[in-house]
C-alpha cells in the first residue's frame, strides 16, 4: 500500500489516536493513519506515555512517527484530516495542509448551543440547533476556499433574523427560495439575549479560524468506525502487552484449535453445471 501511495499525486490521509483510558492517565496511545481515498489503514504507531513526558503528548508523537515513515517510503501528502487537537494544529501549521473533521466541529458547537438554550430568554435557540448543525456540513461541502466557508457560516446570523442578503461578496445572498411567512415567532431578533449569545458563540475568533479549515469532502468517520471495531476486541480498559521476541509464544499459538469455515460443511457444486441448469429453465416451453 505504501508503494502505491508513493505513486499517487493526491494522497489525502486521516489521522487519529485512541488511548487505553480516558483523561490524562493513559499509558498507551495508538495512532492510526488512514488513506481516505481508499479507506485503508496505512500505518499504526504505538506510543507509551513516559516516552514523551505524558499522555497528552502521545497523539503528536504518533503523528510524527507516522509521517516520518511515510516520508521515508516516498509518500507525498496532499492534505491530512484530523480533529482540532492544539498540538497537532501547531505541528502541521508549516508542514502539511490540514483540514478539520466536520463532525468534531459540529459536536463542539452543538454542546455550546445546548448550554445557551438552557439560559434565561434563550430557549428559542434550541429550535435552530438542527438547522445550524446542517449548516456546518453544508458550509464545508459547498465551499472551495477558507474565506468562502467563513462567509457562508456567518450568513447564518442574518438568516435566523429572516434576512437573506449579505454584505460579504463571497456569499451575497442565501441560495434557498425566498418565501414570505406570517409566522414571525420562529425568527430571532437582533436585540435579544438569544441572538446576542448565539452571535458570540458562532463568531469567536477560534471558531471562525477553524471553520475556514473544515474538510470539504473527506472526513474521519471511517477511521472512527475502525476504532469502534477495535474496541470490541481490545477495550480501552485493558492494556495489551508488547513482546519484543514473540518466538517463544509461537508454538502455543499454533496449538490453538481453529474450527473450519461454515461453508466447508457443504459440498460445492460444479460452477458450469449450476450455470447450465439456471439457463436451461428459460429454454423450457410454456407450462399449460
Amino acid at each position: 500500500m505504501l508503494q502505491q501511495l508513493s505513486e499517487e499525486r493526491k494522497v489525502i490521509l486521516g489521522g487519529d489516536t485512541r488511548a487505553d483510558s480516558p483523561g490524562h492517565c493513559a499509558k498507551f496511545g495508538s495512532y492510526t493513519m488512514m488513506d481516505l481515498n481508499t479507506k485503508t489503514i496505512v500505518d499504526l504507531q504505538l506510543v507509551q506515555s513516559n516516552e514523551v513526558g505524558g499522555s497528552s503528548h502521545m497523539e503528536k508523537e504518533g503523528l510524527k512517527r507516522s509521517l516520518a515513515l511515510l516520508d521515508a517510503r516516498g509518500v507525498t501528502i496532499y492534505s491530512i484530516v484530523t480533529d482540532r487537537h492544539p498540538q497537532i494544529q501547531k505541528f502541521l501549521r508549516d508542514n502539511i495542509t490540514q483540514f478539520y473533521d466536520v463532525w468534531h466541529m459540529e459536536k463542539g458547537i452543538t454542546k455550546q448551543l445546548h448550554k445557551i438554550s438552557k439560559t434565561k430568554d434563550c430557549q428559542k435557540v434550541k429550535t435552530w440547533m438542527r438547522a445550524i448543525r446542517n449548516h456546518i456540513y453544508w458550509t464545508a461541502a459547498s465551499s472551495i476556499t477558507g474565506p468562502e466557508r467563513v462567509a457562508k457560516w456567518t450568513s447564518l446570523l442574518n438568516h435566523v433574523q429572516d434576512i437573506h442578503t449579505h454584505d460579504d461578496p463571497l456569499f451575497p445572498k442565501c441560495l434557498h427560495p425566498i418565501r414570505s411567512t406570517t409566522d414571525k415567532s420562529r425568527w430571532l431578533s437582533g436585540a435579544t439575549p438569544a441572538f446576542y449569545k448565539l452571535e458570540k458563540a458562532l463568531t469567536k475568533k477560534a471558531v471562525l479560524r477553524d471553520i475556514a479549515k473544515l474538510s470539504p469532502h473527506h472526513q474521519t468517520s471511517s477511521l472512527e468506525a475502525f476504532h469502534a471495531v477495535i474496541l470490541r476486541f481490545a477495550p480501552n480498559r485493558n492494556a495489551v502487552q508488547v513482546f519484543v521476541d514473540p518466538a517463544s509464544y509461537r508454538a502455543e499459538i499454533l496449538k490453538i484449535n481453529i474450527p473450519p469455515e461454515l461453508s466447508s460443511e457443504y459440498e460445492h457444486p460444479d460452477k458450469e453445471e449450476v450455470i447450465a441448469s439456471y439457463v436451461s429453465r428459460f429454454n423450457q416451453g410454456r407450462v399449460v
